[in-house]
């Protein structure tokens, strides 16, 4: 048995199962947004003698009877949910064939990662974190620009009728600073490194997609091809990476003990590959679809192939 555990409304997940229906494979799927049952014992005597192939795709399992979600003390029966979650991805990655997870991506630091990158030889872009005003000024004096960026996550928030949203990532001028108070809140600048190309990577199991982003076509998205033009798309096309860099993301891959995922680097116009961040359940279909890769297809192969094996 295959068993999937995503979000109804991801696209990659519902292609990758066209093609497990078209190979008459069963398979079973767990959406983080509908109520799943689940039962299991710890036991001196008592074993789990269910053994699917997991590919833990986007988010968790919802283990709550939706309407409960509704109730002021929900937040609790959220934590209690990642418990149990956080428990079964464990369990299941000792003996069983499980790719991707949710503890990775709910735990995961870009700044751990862009250390780790530094370990595994990658070159990354010169990084303060700080909440003093005086060292981002001198920060700022050692590059020609710089930028700023979450963390982690975009703001994004409802207050009455309206929404609100961060930029995301943009260039840090000096009126920005001039308007900040001597201490704020903690936060990421970077070196503005210029770009030939931007790549985005996307890893499961034993293979490695890449993709060409054009950019710098465009002043909108020349900083960061996430701020997305619309009207306007970039240019993409699918990009051989050297053997090298390779190497280099498989030992990422190793030492963070994980087996999917996207990864978004930097071609200098010097023709050196710079290293942005991870993404441990970033999204693929693009890729796959601008570049002709069929990773769909892929991935559902790599599962049966796993299934019948187990």
């Amino acid at each position: 048995m295959i068993k999937i555990i995503s979000e109804s409304n991801d696209v990659s997940t519902n292609e990758v199962i066209e093609y497990l229906i078209a190979y008459n494979v069963d398979f079973k799927r767990e959406n983080s947004d509908t109520f799943s049952n689940y039962s299991y014992t710890i036991s001196n005597d008592l074993y789990d003698n269910e053994n699917p192939v997991i590919w833990h795709r986007r988010s968790v399992q919802q283990l709550n009877p939706v309407d409960l979600m509704n109730y002021s003390f929900s937040y609790h029966l959220w934590n209690e949910n990642d418990v149990v979650n956080k428990f079964y991805e464990k369990l299941n990655k000792q003996d069983k064939k499980y790719i991707g997870g949710f503890i990775e991506e709910n735990q995961h630091n870009k700044l751990y990662d862009l250390h780790l990158a530094k370990l595994c030889g990658f070159k990354i872009p010169e990084t303060l974190i700080t909440n003093k005003k005086t060292d981002l000024v001198n920060f700022k004096k050692r590059f020609e620009s710089i930028i700023t960026k979450p963390f982690k996550d975009l703001i994004k928030f409802k207050d009455n009728n309206s929404v609100y949203s961060s930029q995301g990532t943009f260039i840090v001028k000096d009126h920005h600073i001039k308007e900040l108070d001597e201490y704020f809140a903690v936060s990421k600048f970077q070196e503005y490194i210029e770009k030939e190309l931007e790549i985005r990577v996307f890893c499961f199991d034993k293979r490695i997609f890449a993709m060409a982003i054009f950019s710098q076509n465009d002043e909108r998205t020349k900083v960061d091809f996430r701020n997305y033009n619309l009207e306007k798309e970039s240019r993409n096309i699918s990009f051989k990476l050297p053997n090298n860099i390779v190497s280099k993301i498989k030992k990422i891959l190793k030492n963070k003990e994980i087996n999917t995922c996207s990864i978004d680097l930097i071609l200098t116009p010097d023709n050196e590959f710079v290293f942005l961040e991870i993404n441990p359940q970033g999204q693929f279909g693009w890729v796959s679809k601008n570049c002709n890769y069929y990773v769909e297809k892929y991935i559902a192969e790599t599962l049966i192939n796993y299934e019948r094996n187990s």
